[in-house]
């Protein structure tokens, strides 16, 4: 008796064969509904034609992963662990048959697997190829436990791999998978004609991608360019786009504060400027000032390079409002960068500084209570914070302008928070890392785009070098020779103790120097900020060295970051607290120790520390791997290139930090790879709400707006 179909909404507890633990790890892993368990796609697909007779291995071609991942498919005929001599870690040993011969597997701290594997189990492994000392091995391979027997695992060409969840192996959840496929009814269509045309229906494309006929391409599954997964995508990010567009035209029908503008306030504005606007400045302001005087609420992203003058656009837009009898506050994420600001606020304003609060956590609880009162008089018209700007203490006379640097720091609770303590106040962003447009459109929603993409006249470009650790003496001769001439220099280390990071390969110098980090079993300890404080003192006897790290107290660390400001040290040796905000004319060379532990956006913002003088400046990475990776900072100082580069390194989630808040959760959809395809939904988004959407498009835009979090997206 066949069984009615299902709709996709429908719990995976119908399924047969899902007792209480497997329906538990489902649900722990948020795959609920058939539609979130045939949308958890295969995380690899294994191609028949790859796989290779263990007999038939050999090292030439497959040396290291640059030489390709190898396919084999055994029985486990040995199981053992033991313990490194040298560094003491854990080691599970395997060996692998298949008939034709024998391969040596080999995990370091793993000691879980000497539970997970068994004597007799067939298993399907894959990873590069190393000669050993008991000839070829496969270190560290990834695998699947394909159960005892005989039995091929493959019905047709393409073995599809998933994920083992808890007490659910990946062979149990092909078969729940195929149960649900079988069983699912055809969802109606909703995507708009030009989205779907040449693309697969829903459950077709998840047919295609559950389990692809023998002519599919396998790169093209690997890399999820199929059009199948095309067709999926399309859902996610016409649903997001959708989304998006409603909000916007929502706030486009808000009536916002019109803040007015006149010849006088203009001229007034002028005076505050240090010199001439570049074209790029100009265009972002006048485009802020459309905003303002609209009667609608203006929710701006003003984003631009190191150096671009952000700063100085988003002081105009909060002096145009409190030259009119309103307010504006700056919220920062560091009390670093908040002083920073609020110095560079206090020159522009001149006489007229008074007008200017700062407002910290850690301010002493008198100096605190005057600058809550002088905020909730309306005394102070330009405020600039931290975190504390949320507190309910904090109380506005009239607030009219929120800027917010550095957005994605902030979670969207916080926003809102401050948000509600003007009303509905204008809105500006500034982001201090450029940002492809396709994923400022996912990361800030709705947000308008106002671009700086050129350097005010005098920046100086950066000289950029990478050096091998036994090469870096070339730097500190730089900075020997530029603090010979009354400079200064950052130096900045990726940690604050030993503890907060492992080993890395490479070399930092030769044992026994005293200029040469640790070595342990030919592994390189990290360099942590406090060896780096032996060296330099060893380097520069003569010379003050402040350091800074985020575990100071930050009235600790503002009285030594105010030494270095003010020239009375020389050095500034940190951690990426200087990422932002610092700004030292006459700092003129920058060292950066172990740049692979850093990001190159990261590594583009501490390039930005320098160079913001009238003198020649200098970057040095100290590097002992990828080396290729940290080259593009050496051929262009580009930041949207080189966001772009990291981005496709890296992904959104790792760009902007783990805990970005904004970030739309897709299965299937990559911001990276379909920034093409969320272009053509965003306008397709725009043309179906112009005429109106469907019951349908209504009803699945319901869904994925709670699947993906749209709503927590600003």
């Amino acid at each position: 008796m066949s069984l009615a179909p299902l709709p996709l909404a429908t719990k995976v507890t119908v399924l047969r064969g899902l007792g209480p633990a497997r329906a538990a790890a489902l649900q722990e892993a948020g795959l609920d509904t058939l539609r979130d368990l045939l949308w958890s796609l295969p995380y690899r697909y294994v191609d028949r034609g790859s796989l290779r007779s263990l007999g038939s291995l050999e090292l030439r071609g497959f040396e290291g992963p640059e030489g390709g991942v190898v396919t084999v498919l055994g029985t486990l005929q040995d199981l053992r662990q033991s313990t490194t001599r040298v560094q003491h870690m854990a080691l599970t040993e395997a060996l692998l048959t298949d008939g034709t011969g024998t391969l040596r597997l080999l995990w370091f701290n793993q000691p879980y697997l000497g539970r997970t594997l068994k004597v007799g189990e067939r298993l399907l492994a894959f990873g590069s190829l190393a000669m050993g000392r008991h000839g070829l091995e496969m270190r560290g391979p990834q695998f699947e436990v394909m159960g005892r027997g005989e039995e091929t695992p493959w019905v047709r060409r393409f073995l599809p791999l998933y994920r083992k969840l808890g007490p659910l192996p990946g062979r149990v959840r092909q078969r729940l998978v195929a149960e649900a496929l079988g069983r699912a009814h055809p969802p109606d269509e909703w995507l708009p004609l030009e989205l779907s045309r040449d693309l697969p229906d829903t459950l077709t494309a998840l047919r295609l991608l559950h389990d692809p006929p023998d002519e599919s391409e396998g790169r093209a599954l690997d890399l999820g360019t199929t059009p199948a997964h095309q067709r999926l995508a399309a859902e996610e990010l016409f649903a997001f786009a959708l989304g998006v567009a409603l909000r916007r035209a929502g706030r486009l029908k808000r009536r916002g504060l019109v803040v007015p503008t006149s010849p006088d306030l203009r001229e007034r504005l002028k005076a505050y400027l240090p010199f001439k606007l570049t074209g790029a400045q100009r265009r972002a302001f006048k485009e802020i000032v459309a905003d303002l005087t609209s009667g609608r609420v203006m929710n701006r992203l003003l984003q631009g390079d190191v150096g671009s003058g952000k700063t100085l656009v988003a002081f105009l837009s909060m002096a145009m409002v409190a030259e009119t009898g309103g307010q504006g506050a700056l919220l920062v994420p560091t009390e670093v960068l908040a002083r920073q600001h609020a110095a560079s606020f206090q020159r522009l304003l001149g006489s007229e500084a008074g007008a200017m609060q700062l407002l910290l956590g850690g301010m002493k609880a008198a100096e605190k209570r005057a600058a809550l009162a002088r905020i909730a008089s309306g005394e102070a018209r330009y405020v600039v914070g931290t975190h504390a700007l949320f507190q309910e203490s904090v109380a506005f006379h009239q607030l009219q302008l929120i800027v917010v640097d550095e957005q994605h720091r902030f979670g969207v609770k916080q926003r809102e928070a401050l948000k509600e303590k003007g009303g509905d106040p204008h809105w500006l962003v500034m982001s201090a890392t450029p940002i492809p447009r396709s994923l400022a459109l996912a990361i800030f929603g709705d947000l308008d785009q106002s671009v700086l993409d050129e350097l005010p006249p005098g920046r100086q470009p950066i000289t950029t070098k990478l050096h091998r650790p036994e090469a870096a003496e070339r730097a500190w001769e730089q900075m020997r020779r530029e603090l010979a001439e009354g400079r200064q220099a950052f130096v900045v280390s990726p940690s604050i103790d030993p503890s907060d990071g492992g080993s890395i390969s490479g070399s930092q110098g030769r044992p026994g120097d005293a200029r040469s980090a640790a070595f342990d079993g030919g592994k390189v300890q990290l360099r942590d900020i406090q060896a780096m404080e032996a060296l330099l003192r060893g380097i520069f006897p003569d010379e003050g060295i402040e350091v800074v790290h985020g575990r100071l107290k930050a009235d600790e660390m503002a009285v030594r970051m105010g030494r270095f400001v003010a020239g009375k040290a020389k050095i500034l040796l940190a951690t990426t607290v200087i990422e932002v905000g610092v700004d030292v004319p006459n700092a003129t060379v920058m060292v950066v120790d172990h740049a692979e532990r850093f990001g190159l956006s990261q590594l583009h913002q501490l390039r930005g520390r320098v160079g913001r003088g009238a003198h020649r400046s200098h970057f040095h990475m100290i590097s002992g791997s990828e080396t290729e990776r940290l080259q593009i900072l050496v051929e262009t100082q580009d930041g949207f290139r080189i966001a772009q580069k990291d981005l496709e390194l890296r992904g959104p989630g790792e760009f902007f930090g783990v805990r970005q808040a904004g970030l739309p959760q897709f299965q299937v959809a990559d911001l990276v790879r379909d920034r093409a395809l969320l272009l053509r939904c965003r306008e397709a988004a725009d043309r179906a709400l112009a005429v109106g959407l469907s019951e349908t498009q209504t009803e699945w835009l319901r869904r994925e707006q709670v699947r993906l979090r749209l709503a927590e997206i600003s």
